[in-house]
């Protein structure tokens, strides 16, 4: 952890150029350069997944605005490593996208094309092969795996759960008052409703959300609803490239030839009232006062994150109360590991063999010769940012060098490196299961609107591109047009 000292002295070179004139946060454009002034009809913080989709949305729909993102680029969870020896882009946040409207539209409006995912497999590679190991011990575990029927018969009765709450498809909707079996733990409810051959594809597909079992059912429902469950069995999607962040770079371009982007900025002060949004920002270029009808946040909506924005405190008692996991992406190089070779953390003493988090989820093929994924998670808690990143570091190399050392005839010893690294905390930003039966999601979604304030992204929706792009345009934007 960084000391107050390094931090208050880094703030105050970071944020020089605004506090160093006379008048400190100071809205009033009269008092402000021209060429320093940008008025828009929506302002947009955050331009990852949701703030860049509704950006160009509201574009399209004769609206101006401007995205203030802290990065230097777009994307947010999406992000792609270029392997300079093969010049292969490697996928390492976001990978596949569900087959629905809404997605096929954005990359058509886009000009990124579009396959199903897996369909141009090379027939000819040689196959993945999986394995079962316990990374604190490196030895083989034997899990129970369900058959295809068992698995199939599980999940038609889970998609007949499902039906019983069909607005869950659309957010966080529930029924008030909210029925026991969605708040329950999840692994009480699989096993209350006989259908325990879900979760190992679940836990599969939906890392980065803690503890599965502990967590409640509707967590795992927000992600895994009808239109996930469809996808099972109608196939993804993903770019025929298999660069995701193709998409964003084309973003940037257009959005910057428009004046409607500024990158590595950020918003030290607002003023929100019902009629307009003044925002002081801090660009590489200078402050700058953004004057704006409304406001659309998309970053995750945690108390660190929102300081700039004079919150009430309405605001900040539901802020407060989100919980989040941590979720950390990574590629390796020399990891002893062959090529084709995947490997999931499984426990030998745990229910259904999950392993105890924070733990590493898996170290498995990116499909360039040599480099490796490897994926991270820890559990539920009030940390914003749960785990340091070094830590992460150090136990990924750990895990690997244990399977190493328990499996010299197949794993050759080597020092692993990492080749990219990305820490994606706050991940899962959700209730629990108290606050959500007294209704917390309901009063979060009241929020819409507050003081010329919408908020969008995965806090609002769930951990999903595709699913946050329909929430974004078919719930958020229409009431943020209707006052525009």
């Amino acid at each position: 952890m960084r000391s107050s000292l390094y931090l208050i002295a880094a703030l105050s070179v970071c944020f020089a150029p605004v506090f160093s004139t006379s008048h400190k946060y100071d809205l009033d454009p009269k008092n402000w350069k021209p060429e320093d002034v940008i008025t828009r009809d929506v302002a947009i913080v955050g331009g990852g997944s949701s703030g860049t989709y509704s950006a160009l949305s509201l574009k399209d729909k004769g609206k101006s605005i401007i995205v203030i993102e802290k990065k230097a680029r777009m994307g947010g969870h999406t992000e792609t490593y270029i392997d300079p020896a093969t010049d292969k882009p490697l996928d390492m946040g976001v990978i596949i996208f569900h087959n629905i409207t809404v997605v096929r539209n954005y990359f058509k409006r886009m000009g990124v094309e579009i396959i199903a995912f897996g369909s141009d497999a090379d027939p000819n590679a040689p196959a993945e092969k999986a394995a079962n190991y316990d990374a604190t011990t490196g030895k083989e575990v034997n899990v129970k795996i369900f058959s295809e029927d068992e698995v199939s018969a599980a999940f038609k009765k889970y998609a007949e759960i499902l039906d019983k709450y069909p607005k869950l498809d659309d957010g966080m909707f529930l029924p008030d008052p909210v029925p026991e079996d969605l708040v329950m733990p999840f692994g009480e409810f699989v096993k209350k409703h006989d259908i325990e051959a879900v979760l190992d594809t679940m836990f599969n597909y939906n890392p980065g959300l803690g503890d599965i079992l502990t967590g409640p059912t509707v967590e795992q429902m927000r992600v895994f609803g009808k239109t996930l469950v469809n996808s099972l069995s109608t196939g993804f999607l993903t770019t025929k490239h298999h660069n995701n962040s193709e998409v964003y770079t084309k973003a940037t371009s257009e959005l910057l030839s428009t004046n409607s982007l500024l990158l590595s900025s950020e918003v030290v002060h607002t003023s929100r009232t019902d009629n307009e949004v003044k925002l002081l920002v801090r660009t590489p270029t200078g402050p700058k006062l953004i004057l704006s009808k409304k406001l659309l946040i998309s970053i995750p909506p945690k108390p660190p994150n929102l300081h700039p924005f004079s919150l009430l405190p309405t605001e900040t008692r539901i802020f407060s109360t989100l919980l989040n996991a941590g979720y950390y992406t990574s590629i390796l190089s020399h990891t002893g590991i062959p090529d084709t070779t995947r490997i999931i953390n499984y426990s030998p003493s745990t229910p259904h063999n999950f392993p105890v988090l924070p733990a590493i989820y898996s170290v498995s093929p990116t499909g360039a010769p040599g480099l490796h994924f490897a994926y991270y998670g820890s559990l539920l808690g009030n940390e914003t940012y749960p785990l340091e990143d070094e830590f992460v570091k150090s136990e990924i190399i750990k895990a690997v060098k244990t399977m190493q050392a328990a499996h010299p005839d197949m794993f050759n010893a080597s020092e692993p490196e990492f080749v990219e690294y990305s820490s994606h905390a706050p991940f899962y930003a959700q209730f629990g299961a108290e606050d959500t039966r007294r209704g917390m999601y309901g009063e979060l979604y009241g929020l819409q609107g507050l003081r010329s304030t919408f908020w969008t992204g995965a806090a609002f929706r769930a951990q999903d591109s595709s699913l946050c792009w329909r929430f974004s345009e078919e719930v958020v934007l229409p009431m943020l047009l209707e006052g525009l």
